[in-house]
């Protein structure tokens, strides 16, 4: 027998990382940890689906965003700061989120019931993954909140040595928890709370009915800030009509992969339709793309 044979039981040894992979790989994790935005898209942001559907509307997600809130700014400028547009914008935000998730239980409820026996299962599978992200969001408040008590017994002098840097270090992280609470804020009001890890139909649907309620309340309001009436007006309903086509497009993309809302949140079978491998089921779930 030759002993050039071949080693059938042995495993082949993993190929180690290439040196320029490692060092994008430590960038993206420093830039994770260092920035504040970006450590909440990675603890706070649904999964994106598989399919290229679910990268537009991530990516439509984002532009609405930003470039709606640049045609706000430029829109009533002659009348408003920028800085007065970017507050009542983020008020506007926080509203969102607390009515959203507000508003949590009673689509969960009426869902819960809706799903059929069998399937009901793997909805409530979707709970405590609602909740971690929750939790998630909580520490930038949290540990803002916590910094603050390292401020005890500071006599108001200027600090030196050792002190000014442990300062320094306690005013740079808190002005990293509240960037990254600001962050929670969007991706709270722009998920719906995060319905989709319930299941993938009720973050369009849920944050649609939360943007008509605000929207609403702003209407009944109607406090312009300075801003004519047909400018505030065509703002507002232009706003609330974008985020309106974003929802339709999610949900009816949604339904076009097999998501119904009897079966639970794993896609079903479609005649008319495309059905995403059990590998990637778990990754079908996107969150809400509007404000």
């Amino acid at each position: 027998m030759s002993a050039a044979q071949p080693a059938h039981g042995h495993h082949s040894q993993p190929e180690p990382i290439p040196t320029a992979d490692r060092i994008h790989t430590a960038k993206g994790i420093a830039g994770t940890a260092l920035l504040p935005w970006r450590a909440a898209r990675f603890l706070l942001k649904p999964r994106v689906g598989p399919f290229r559907q679910d990268r537009t509307l991530d990516q439509l997600a984002f532009w609405r965003s930003a470039i709606g809130l640049a045609v706000i700014i430029l829109a009533a400028h002659p009348w408003r700061t920028a800085g007065a547009v970017l507050e009542s914008t983020t008020e506007k935000t926080l509203v969102t989120a607390g009515y959203a998730m507000l508003a949590v239980p009673l689509p969960f409820l009426a869902l819960l019931i809706a799903t059929r026996h069998g399937h009901r299962t793997e909805l409530l599978r979707g709970v405590p993954r609602l909740l971690g992200r929750a939790a998630l969001a909580l520490i930038g408040p949290l540990g803002f909140f916590g910094m603050l008590f390292a401020f005890d017994g500071y006599d108001g002098r200027t600090p030196t040595g050792p002190d000014f840097l442990s300062i320094a270090g306690i005013v740079l992280t808190m002005t990293w928890l509240i960037i990254l609470s600001a962050c929670a804020v969007y991706w709270a009001a722009r998920t719906g709370f995060w319905l989709s890890e319930v299941h993938p139909l009720l973050a369009p649907i849920g944050t649609t009915l939360v943007m008509l309620v605000v929207t609403s309340k702003e209407l009944v309001e109607f406090n312009t800030e300075g801003t004519p009436v047909a400018v505030w007006l065509t703002l507002n309903l232009g706003g609330a009509a974008t985020a309106l086509a974003l929802s339709t497009y999610e949900y009816r993309h949604l339904r076009s992969i097999g998501h119904r809302f009897r079966t639970g949140p794993q896609p079903v079978a479609t005649p008319d339709g495309p059905t995403i491998p059990v590998s990637k089921r778990s990754a079908a779930r996107t969150g809400h793309h509007g404000s």
